[in-house]
């Protein structure tokens, strides 16, 4: 890796996940387990923010839960999403953003669509579709999901979704709070109200997009804000129908590189069977070992994500080396 690294990157970008940022005293996570950081988290976003400006990254992948519902129960949801939004002005580039439930809490679907955090543009997404892909370097393609699509958050019952993210819930969860796991088991305990899915035509969308990487000689980053692999995140943190998303990325082995995602605060990391990489990102708002990001440097046969804080280094060999894209 030191010898990778000694070569100037073609192209650099930063992650990170669950700022959670809210002008709040500290509190405690649902289950109050874990405690939350509400302001250091816009503190440790600025320092991340300054190594991103200093390392002159093309651009940073925002992966969802930038500010946490307590600012729409204090009426400060607007003022708190810009405050963390100017934080990234300094940078010459461009922020990709997913949505997370804590954006949801905060604001309705249909206004985040018309909000900074909707898709650039520049980036290819069908027509009122939070999802979208962008091709960051000739041979690198990011792929951006809505992990949220199905669910009950953000949208009243008139929303296409509404009715099969209810009944999906219903048919596992049968607590008096959706939010609670009490007698779910194993992958069950996914079935919660703060989780969500993807539809069958997002699904359908991901396996063309990775198709048309691979006609492309791309290699793939796909991000989202829950994770997709039981082994990278708590049972209780995962996409609701996790399984057809993987099966899609397992199918596109040739050309994903990795899956990067959030919503699971004490951050995860592993491969699964068909050799993806899988990086959930802990979470800035309960850190306690340091800042948690990464800066990644695409190489000429690598990708290299050197995390900071908690995040742990990672190289992963490139599918298609630069260079290699058809003529």
């Amino acid at each position: 890796m030191a010898e990778i690294a000694d070569r100037l990157p073609h192209y650099k970008f930063g992650l990170i996940a669950d700022v959670q940022y809210a002008d709040s005293e500290n509190g405690f996570n649902f289950t109050r387990t874990n405690e939350r950081f509400y302001r250091r988290s816009l503190t440790l976003l600025k320092e991340a923010v300054q190594h991103w400006r200093t390392e002159r990254v093309d651009s940073v992948l925002q992966l969802g839960d930038i500010i946490d519902g307590k600012c729409r129960v204090e009426e400060k949801s607007e003022i708190c999403l810009q405050r963390v939004l100017n934080q990234f002005q300094d940078l010459q580039a461009n922020v990709y953003h997913v949505w997370g439930n804590h954006e949801l809490y905060n604001f309705e679907r249909n206004v985040l669509m018309a909000s900074d955090l909707a898709p650039k543009s520049g980036c290819s997404s069908p027509p009122d579709c939070a999802y979208y892909s962008v091709v960051l370097h000739p041979q690198l393609r990011l792929v951006a999901l809505d992990c949220y699509e199905v669910s009950l958050l953000g949208v009243d019952n008139s929303y296409k979704y509404y009715d099969e993210a209810w009944n999906t819930l219903d048919s596992v969860n049968k607590n008096d709070t959706w939010n609670s796991p009490e007698g779910l088991t194993g992958l069950e305990r996914r079935f919660l109200k703060y989780n969500g899915g993807c539809s069958t035509q997002q699904v359908q969308w991901l396996d063309q997009e990775l198709a048309d990487a691979r006609s492309k000689n791309q290699n793939v980053i796909v991000i989202g804000h829950l994770p997709v692999l039981e082994s990278s995140a708590h049972a209780a943190n995962l996409l609701w129908n996790f399984d057809e998303v993987l099966r899609v990325l397992s199918l596109h082995k040739d050309s994903v590189l990795c899956y990067c995602s959030g919503h699971d605060h004490d951050g995860g990391y592993d491969q699964d069977e068909a050799g993806n990489h899988h990086i959930t990102f802990p979470g800035v708002i309960e850190a306690t070992d340091g800042n948690p990001f990464g800066t990644a440097h695409l190489h000429d046969n690598q990708l290299i994500i050197y995390g900071n804080g908690s995040v742990p280094n990672i190289c992963i060999d490139l599918k298609y080396p630069i260079g290699n894209a058809p003529s």
